[in-house]
């Protein structure tokens, strides 16, 4: 078959492909460059006013004229063309742009490679067999069959002109497509990800309108090179966009380059590729023959191509001019954007662009969407190599130094004068790096930060940096939190040190730590300043934990005050919860809701947060010693206040207690009654975090009567309004540890558990909840053979069943220890724990479990 590709200089555009070739070579391309370049290519005849552009490419969308100049900058650097120049695309002043560059058509042959798709041409010489077994994949996609393939290979074996052509293949079967590769110099380690998408929603704006509004500004932060506003949220907003687009269509996420990803970014890429498995996706990687193989993945090797050696030549020879720079941009790695670029060359923009210009046109480099790369690794590798090591590190501080007066990100300018060995230099610029990450939940990133520079810094940026560390080991539940907040005291000032001290001893709270908690609260009192709420909220948590309730109460009452106060920092979700606890230690938690039901009656916001508060203390009084007639009685009475007042949250909220009670006490007809209804009333005043709960309740009634199928659809339905909600850090677990025991085998819980692990870190391990997923977590790895992996779970459930005492808990961390005495080979022992486990369920009203527990110790 021919197609016609259209020449002009040495530049070649195929609309059918939706391919443009420089001198050869594919020029990656954003899809709205691509269009805008092809639109005025098509009607190079005459001068396109600005609003046809944008009528034409955006559509019915609102954009403003400073996004048409973006895409017109970038399709001029894609083709070779600058604005001082306008060789190829001229701006006619007051007018709009005119294509001006002579175009020749030109038809080209391509013959079949699989199922009609086109041939990439002689970049996929060799390769065949992969190429096929890759485009057989992405025609599945549409029959409903997802698959993640890795493309495994050396330099010029291929990769990038496979998924180039994928993507062709893929765009012509009318899937939606997006292909991106790392940018280095970006801010966000999720760049990636997010360049794949925005492909796909700038070539079908209607995946946006078809997901929830909240994922929807999220991408679009994200689509603009910023940070998330939660890690959680981010990949809930990237999940939820490629179920759209699998839905609507099928879709094909292509990522090249991965072994140069953020590792942030892997987690995500292989969260995603968990969807392949039941939805029209498919998911499609390149990364280097050396890399590590991504865990679920198929791998498809293609067979290296010529690589020079690194001390042979790897391209035409340079001009000396030109050499000397690209020796420099190498410092930089694979990939450089164009600031970075100027900041190696030390010359002025002009004079940088006239070096780029050289660079492109030798073939040393070639464009990609975000910027530019060597086009062989070999070549950054035998140019580097060109520098002295005893240079390099000067070199790059003077890349870095230069970078920061082009305002280049903090990250990048670290990254270089650390390789630079420079760390006091890097120091003010890794401490915006790590207060950048912390801003987004990426603690991880912060820990890696400061501890890069933290021996290189002094005064307030000591201070800082010590504080942001401190944050961060909290952050991850880890116990050198304590001493990272004492070392940021001993050099904080005055306005500083109540924050540290309340966050001191909420850590060492979290840690069963109550020594220090007091040690840090001894003679801390409000002062009007903005650390009153966290300073009362500590005094509240630590009177609790202390047995003290009277003086609890009093502290969380005040806590509350502020929280309420317009401006507070966001406490009032952990305030209510502990105000719940203190009321059931009482038995007065009914009479507390019933307060909060007057309370809130006319503010249906407050109303969300204290009804979503409670759903954690009920768990409390539903596995309790209060029998469940009792607690069922008690709601129908906090149902008809509710009703009587207009109360909405209320209603629901005592529906979903009652049908929880029902469920637990076996009655499983009533329960599922309670929380279809429930669910109907939640879904009905948009509650996600009360909806996530009900389907995950709902989810073990159907479990209970052996659908497992069913349990694991409400669940996975129940997951991303979770992921979203203020309490995922109590509502994952639970969902988690019931989508662990719906699995259908050992390896499939298995596999829940291992998505568990990369999903709950410990930012989102509450203490308390943790038991609901590390029992039957611990169950799964005794039965997949797993079992230190189990002793490491039971350890983490008995911890937190300790916080529940007198619970049906302390029943399942028995039944969990049988299990695993039953794999150690003692028998006697795993009977006796399994009839321990019955007991303590009798007591608690359950008997579906004591059920369970007594017939497997009769086996």
């Amino acid at each position: 078959m021919t197609h016609v590709g259209v020449r002009f200089g040495d530049c070649e555009l195929s609309v059918e492909r939706i391919e443009l070739r420089r001198a050869g070579k594919i020029v990656g391309m954003e899809p709205q460059v691509f269009d805008v370049l092809a639109y005025l290519l098509r009607h190079h005849e005459r001068v396109v006013p600005k609003t046809e552009l944008l009528d034409q490419i955006w559509g019915d969308r609102f954009v403003s004229e400073s996004a048409l100049s973006s895409r017109i900058k970038s399709a001029r650097r894609a083709v070779g063309d600058t604005g001082r120049d306008q060789r190829i695309i001229k701006t006619i002043h007051g007018r709009g742009y005119r294509f001006v560059a002579d175009a020749i058509e030109k038809p080209q042959f391509a013959g079949p490679v699989h199922g009609g798709a086109a041939t990439a041409g002689p970049a996929l010489e060799g390769a065949s067999i992969p190429a096929r077994q890759v485009l057989r994949t992405v025609g599945d996609v549409p029959a409903g069959i997802g698959a993640a393939i890795q493309i495994s290979g050396g330099p010029r074996s291929g990769k990038t002109e496979l998924l180039h052509h994928v993507a062709g293949t893929a765009r012509r079967q009318a899937l939606a497509v997006g292909l991106s590769a790392p940018a280095p110099a970006s801010r966000s380690p999720y760049l990636c990800v997010a360049g794949a998408l925005d492909e796909m929603a700038q070539r079908d704006p209607r995946l946006l309108d078809a997901i929830p509004a909240g994922c929807r500004a999220e991408l679009e932060r994200a689509f603009e090179g910023q940070l998330p506003t939660t890690r959680q949220r981010w990949f809930v907003a990237a999940r939820e966009f490629l179920v759209a687009a699998a839905e609507q269509s099928g879709a094909v996420l292509l990522l090249d380059d991965l072994h140069l990803a953020h590792h942030e970014a892997l987690i995500l890429v292989d969260d995603v590729a968990r969807l392949t498995h039941t939805h029209r996706l498919a998911v499609i990687v390149a990364q280097r023959s050396d890399a590590r193989p991504r865990p679920g993945f198929q791998v498809v090797e293609l067979a290296d191509g010529h690589r020079p050696q690194i001390g042979q030549p790897a391209t035409v020879d340079l001009p000396a001019e030109v050499a000397e720079v690209l020796r420099r941009a190498a410092q930089l790695g694979d990939r450089f954007d164009r600031r970075e670029f100027t900041a190696a060359t030390g010359r002025d923009a002009q004079a940088a662009g006239q070096l780029l210009e050289q660079a492109l046109g030798s073939e040393a480099i070639c464009v990609e969407s975000d910027g530019y790369r060597f086009a062989d690794p070999a070549i950054a590798a035998r140019l580097t190599a060109q520098v002295a090591p005893a240079l390099r590190p000067t070199v790059r501080t003077e890349i870095a130094t230069r970078l920061v007066d082009l305002g280049g990100a903090p990250a990048r300018v670290a990254n270089l004068l650390l390789g630079g060995r420079e760390p006091a230099m890097a120091a003010p610029y890794a401490l915006e790096a790590a207060r950048i990450a912390a801003a987004s939940g990426l603690h991880t990133e912060v820990l890696r930060w400061t501890e890069a520079v933290r021996n290189h810094v002094d005064g307030q940026a000591e201070a800082a940096l010590l504080s942001l560390r401190a944050d961060a080991l909290a952050a991850v539940g880890d116990h050198a939190a304590v001493p990272a907040y004492r070392k940021a005291l001993a050099t904080a000032d005055l306005d500083q040190a109540p924050g540290l001290r309340a966050r001191l001893a909420r850590a060492a709270l979290l840690s069963e730590d109550i020594a220090s908690a007091e040690e840090a609260l001894a003679g801390l009192e409000p002062s009007g300043g903005p650390a009153d709420g966290a300073i009362l909220l500590a005094r509240g948590m630590l009177a609790y934990f202390s047995g003290d309730l009277d003086r609890a109460d009093a502290a969380v009452e005040a806590a509350r005050a502020v929280a309420l106060a317009p401006g507070a920092p966001n406490r009032l979700l952990d305030v209510i919860t502990l105000q719940g606890l203190i009321a059931h230690n009482r038995g007065e938690w009914f009479d507390r809701l019933r307060r909060e039901l007057r309370a809130t009656s006319e503010n249906p916001q407050l109303a969300a947060t204290v009804f979503d508060s409670h759903l954690c203390v009920a768990e409390y009084l539903l596995y309790g010693p209060t029998p469940y007639e009792e607690v069922v009685a008690l709601t129908r009475q906090l149902r008809e206040q509710a009703e009587r007042t207009g109360a909405r949250r209320g209603v629901a909220f005592a529906v979903t207690v009652a049908g929880e009670a029902a469920l637990l006490a076996g009655d499983l007809d009533t329960a599922r009654a309670d929380l279809a209804e429930a669910v109907a009333l939640h879904v009905e005043i948009a509650a996600d975090t009360g909806t996530a709960h009900t389907l995950q309740r709902l989810a073990e009634v159907e479990l209970a009567s052996g659908d497992r199928v069913a349990a694991e659809r409400l669940l996975r339905r129940a997951l991303p309004l979770a992921r979203w909600s203020p309490l995922a850090r109590h509502l994952l677990q639970r969902i988690y540890g019931t989508l662990i025991s719906a699995a259908p085998a050992a390896d499939a819980a298995l596999a829940v558990v291992d998505e568990a692990v990369e999903r709950l870190d410990a930012p989102f391990a509450c203490i308390f909840c943790q038991v609901m997923i590390a029992v039957p977590a611990s169950i799964a790895c005794v039965e997949g053979g797993r079992l230190d992996e189990a002793r490491a779970w039971l350890a983490q459930a008995e911890r937190s069943a300790a916080a529940w005492q007198g619970t049906a808990w302390q029943g399942a961390v028995a039944e969990a220890r049988a299990h695993l005495a039953r794999a150690e080979g003692d028998d006697t022992a795993a009977s006796r724990l399994l009839t321990e486990a019955a007991k303590l369920f009798e007591l608690a009203g359950q008997p579906l479990d004591a059920q369970r527990c007594l017939d497997a110790a009769d086996t």
